[in-house]
């Protein structure tokens, strides 16, 4: 069935498309900022004849984020990395000036510093940028006819960067601005509301389980990094927020765990609610409506939590319980200090710590110098400066990885591609009859709207909307006048296309870094820590030393799982570098992945308040027999994870022994409910072996 096949495919990619396309909270706003400051830009720019308008536009899509704080880090990388790269050039340029035999070489130095800062220094887009630019500088100003028209073009194009840098920054600080907490607030908002659409099809259906919701799955096995990185912004932004800095720590570790408890109930087996079941989802819904109604103030006053005289028999719904009991001790600021894991401030070190000894680093640098000078050569040798892009292409598109490059050269040719033809249109039909600035600036809005639509969605789209912004202030803005020239549209097409052959033709035969190499790699260390983690609690209980411990394993699978999600996301690029192990297709390993977020899922359960109570109403013998389960499951999760990472290993044993043992040794009937989840991670495990 080759067509309904085809069919699926297409209802898939277009659902797809709509999600990333769907409005989310400050996607307008951030919509409206973009628009107002291109028009300012543009009006700017026009009436007082700064030179590069199209630069100046694109640049307000560069700088503006998702957040002020951000947007103002952002844009004093700009503004200090641009200043050095032009101080620089002009600098060298008093050696390179009318002698191609030292600018070419001084040009490919200037893109390897800047490549490999940008992976090694601390700050890596501020030696991506001064390398870049420093670069491209030699490159525009090469057919001067003498220095001192050198030197104007060079400080222009400095003011062309800088200024709409500094206009972005102060809109986007005056004008609705992003405030870092109300992004916070909003993801805190996000788990709470997932949590209630649970209790609320729970208590209309009368059952709860038997559910396969990847979205909620995602929440729960994200991790806190991207909440404690607002948190340190709004922290910043705010210093009022301060004093509450432990309390805000401690509700985005019980927003972790309430999560991950709602989660637990979607994907346990399905049963129908008692009684008291219902009672205590009714007021768990209740409560949870109150913290979201309080999560915003400057200061929450919650009224005392009345939930907790209400026993459930659902352990999932205990565990949910306890969740958002220390959801709201930690709201309210009644909480013990020592409760709150703040782990030691990191060290800060100028380069990270493999930037002289890992030769990936180099490597990379070296690809995307040859890639950029290989089209300089292309460009300069046919004549052809209108396709000078293919350079700015093998700078703009270089990422860690093959897989994340092509996908970023994709959505720059379909951006350039998007934006050129909306921008063919308008000098087709439009820009002949346009008469005035305010003419000009109504186009420039349609234009804008739809590039900042797409640039401020998720990363799977955003860099699009920036190149589509691009192209098409290129083909507008020409000049101080109207223009009907079509080469602009064509050669930037052309130079992009090039661009991208020869960037994947580097980064596929010269030292690859492969997607799903990558993949392997971090997902085997994944299994390893969902092993680790398996074998708590042990016989003799855990302590604070087995807490901080289970803490940073934790941590450890949050962030593997992100890295794994984005890599089994980019793979799909490596178009004919497949895995040569038939066993481990991009198929299966995206399939592996799911399965592992799944097992962490239950793995972090059975470390859950209600499950240890359950393991420590267990007899001696049972909970020996189960401990002996879990050594043999995390066995077998090693050896899985050999086989991911490609290591093969002896096979590990005794997991069918140690489960027939430990089922005879379980009472057959108990209102213990732990043995049902460890009979999940069991059949889990097999699954993916």
């Amino acid at each position: 069935m080759p067509g309904a096949a085809n069919i699926f495919a297409s209802d898939y990619r277009l659902a797809w498309l709509g999600r990333e396309l769907a409005p989310f909270p400050g996607r307008e706003i951030t919509t409206l900022r973009i628009l107002v400051a291109v028009l300012i830009v543009v009006t700017v720019s026009l009436t007082l004849q700064v030179p590069l308008l199209f630069f100046s536009a694109f640049f307000v899509f560069f700088v503006t984020k998702e957040n002020r704080s951000l947007t103002l880090v952002t844009g004093l990388v700009m503004v200090v990395g641009a200043t050095i790269a032009m101080s620089v050039s002009l600098f060298l340029f008093r050696y390179t000036f009318d002698y191609p035999e030292l600018r070419v070489p001084v040009m490919a130095g200037l893109v390897f510093t800047g490549m490999f800062l940008s992976r090694v220094f601390f700050i890596g887009p501020l030696g991506f940028v001064i390398g870049f630019f420093a670069a491209l500088t030699q490159t525009q100003f090469e057919g001067s006819p003498n220095p001192e028209v050198m030197v104007r073009g060079t400080l222009w194009l400095w003011v062309a960067l800088i200024y709409p840098i500094v206009l972005t920054v102060i809109i986007n600080l005056v004008l609705l601005p992003a405030h870092p907490w109300d992004a916070l607030v909003g993801a805190l908002k996000l788990r709470l509301a997932a949590a209630t659409a649970t209790l609320q099809k729970m208590l209309r259906e009368g059952r709860v389980g038997g559910q396969n919701n990847s979205e909620l799955l995602d929440l729960a096995t994200r991790g806190n990094s991207a909440l404690c990185t607002l948190l340190n912004f709004a922290l910043s932004a705010d210093p009022e927020l301060k004093p509450r800095r432990a309390s805000l720590l401690a509700v985005i570790a019980a927003s972790e765990h309430l999560i991950s408890a709602t989660a637990a109930l979607e994907y346990r087996t399905p049963v129908a609610l008692t009684e008291e079941d219902q009672r205590c989802a009714e007021a768990l819904l209740v409560e949870i409506l109150r913290l979201q109604n309080a999560l915003g103030r400057e200061h929450p006053v919650l009224p005392p939590y009345n939930s907790a005289g209400i026993a459930a028999p659902l352990a999932h719904l205990r565990e949910l319980q306890s969740a958002v009991k220390d959801f709201h001790a930690s709201l309210g600021g009644d909480f013990p200090a020592a409760a709150v894991a703040t782990p030691p401030p990191a060290k800060k070190h100028l380069f990270v710590a493999d930037a002289f000894t890992n030769p990936a680093h180099v490597h990379f640098a070296l690809k995307v110098t040859l890639a950029a000078m290989i089209c300089y050569l292309i460009y300069t040798g046919l004549a052809w400066p209108g396709i000078s892009t293919c350079f700015i292409t093998c700078c703009f598109i270089a990422l860690g990885n093959t897989g994340a490059t092509m996908r970023k050269a994709w959505l720059r040719l379909i951006g350039c591609s998007a934006g050129g033809l909306l921008g063919f249109l308008c000098i087709m039909y439009l820009i002949p009859h346009m008469e005035s600035i305010v003419s000009l600036l109504l186009v420039t809005a349609v234009g804008t709207i739809a590039a900042a639509w797409v640039a401020t969605g998720s990363d799977r789209i955003s860099y699009a909307g920036l190149q589509g912004a691009f192209a098409f202030y290129m083909c507008l803005f020409q000049g101080y006048a109207p223009e009907t020239n079509f080469t602009t549209i064509r050669d930037r097409v052309v130079g992009i296309a090039i661009g991208i052959v020869v960037s994947s033709t580097v980064f596929r035969h010269i030292w690859p870094e492969h997607a799903i190499a990558a993949l392997r790699l971090t997902l085997a260390q994944v299994l390893r820590s969902v092993a680790r983690l398996l074998q708590f609690p042990k016989a003799e209980g855990a302590g604070k030393t087995d807490a901080a411990e289970i803490n940073k394993i934790h941590l450890d699978i949050t962030r593997g799982l992100d890295n794994s999600l984005h890599f089994s996301e980019v793979m799909l690029f490596e178009q004919g570098m497949r895995s040569r192990d038939p066993g481990f297709s991009p198929f299966r390993l995206q399939h592996l992945v799911a399965d592992t977020q799944a097992l962490s899922l239950m793995a972090t359960m059975l470390l859950g308040e209600a499950k240890r109570e359950e393991w420590e109403h267990l007899e001696k013998p049972v909970q020996e027999a189960e401990l002996a389960l879990r050594t043999r499951a995390a066995g077998q999760l090693q050896q899985i994870a050999a086989a991911v990472e490609n290591h093969p290993v002896a096979a590990a044993d005794g997991l069918p022994h140690a489960y027939a043992v430990w089922n005879r040794t379980i009472p057959q009937f108990t209102p213990n409910d732990r043995p049902r989840l460890i009979r999940r991670v069991v059949e889990q495990i097999k699954e993916m072996s």
